[in-house]
């Protein structure tokens, strides 16, 4: 505003210098004559407003117009402005963590899972941990990150799958465990263990044939059970048996097992046959004079009561829900063929 001022007070200068009498010398409406009444002048001149006087329109241009100078002091502004902006060094100082953060960041591989990572290279858990839609047959690894699982291994969960046929649900009583598998091998309790009527029975459609459990023709079922430190065993076999008791076995058979440590009164277990499931149970059958399984159950089983002493013979009472029966490669788990025989068990073809 102080360069404006100092050209307009020039412009007075100048004039004010046209000579003794500025109006008798300057005819009204030329330059440096009065305005006419209107405020107006001829062509090319315009009327100032402060002394009432004509001037060139070009020269009025420097007063009018305060941005021929002021631009330079704009641009000045502009110059130092950008430079002294704290807005850029903060933008400039956001971009480049400080050390304490860098010296804080989790690294993946080192052994411990830190804040910020999912895993630690080396983990593993169930695909169906990982994601309820993954069998729980397989296993997903931490991946090279630390920030998520691998499921490359993980299969679909076939929860959708139908079983072939299914045991009716029922409560059953075993009045003798044999303690060990040497006395059961012994069959001490032989008598008192053949029944006239299966525990476990169903009829399955497989390959345009009917399968029976236990086979129609068997007329006498041998249900008993064993413990050991670790589990009990219970088994279903059955036989054509004729009148002097000659007996021929008769397939398939029923068998499941279960953890001694699950076996609590109250408690009820998941049947299957994955790690996650407390009873394991399997239908075998016999093909070529050698054991293989032919199907698996899922369901649950219910602990009503249960007595087990170091050296005696216990009694265990159960009851089992509605248990569904699958071809191993096809169960609510997906395909269990390489947990069975990994287990050591053959799967029939």
């Amino acid at each position: 505003m102080k360069k404006i001022f100092l050209i307009l007070f020039a412009l007075l200068l100048i004039v004010s210098c046209g000579g003794d009498d500025p109006e008798a010398d300057a005819v009204q409406g030329e330059e440096g004559g009065k305005c006419y009444p209107n405020k107006t002048c001829n062509d090319g001149l315009e009327c100032s407003e402060d002394d009432d006087i004509c001037v060139k329109k070009d020269s009025n241009a420097d007063i009018d117009d305060p941005t021929n100078n002021d631009s330079d002091a704009d641009s000045g502004d502009s110059e130092n402005s950008s430079d002294n902006d704290p807005s850029e060094n903060n933008d400039s100082s956001d971009s480049v963590p400080d050390n304490d953060s860098i010296e804080n960041e989790s690294e993946c591989g080192n052994g411990t899972k830190e804040a910020g990572e999912v895993c630690e290279k080396g983990d593993y858990v169930t695909c169906s941990e990982v994601n309820s839609e993954y069998s729980a047959s397989n296993f997903a690894t931490c991946n090279d990150y630390c920030n998520g699982w691998n499921t490359a291994n993980c299969e679909s969960s076939q929860e959708g799958v139908q079983p072939l046929a299914s045991f009716p649900a029922r409560t059953h009583e075993l009045t003798y465990l044999y303690n060990g598998f040497n006395a059961f091998m012994e069959h001490e309790n032989q008598l008192h263990e053949l029944k006239t009527e299966s525990v476990f029975n169903a009829s399955i459609t497989m390959n345009g044939e009917t399968y029976s459990i236990p086979n129609p023709l068997a007329d006498t079922h041998w249900i008993a059970a064993y413990y050991d430190s670790s589990a009990l065993s219970f088994y279903q076999n059955s036989y054509f048996c004729g009148e002097e008791m000659e007996c021929q076995f008769a397939t398939p058979s029923v068998m499941f097992g279960a953890a001694l440590s699950a076996l609590k009164a109250g408690k009820e277990l998941s049947i299957g046959i994955s790690d996650e499931n407390q009873v394991n149970m399997i239908i075998e059958d016999v093909v070529n004079d050698k054991d293989c399984v032919m199907l698996v159950g899922y369901g649950t089983l219910k602990v009503d009561s249960v007595n087990i002493s170091a050296g005696e013979a216990g009694n265990f009472k159960f009851t089992t829900s509605k248990i569904g029966l699958y071809l191993p490669a096809a169960t609510p788990e997906g395909n269990m063929t390489n947990d069975l025989e990994s287990a050591g068990f053959t799967i029939c073809k």
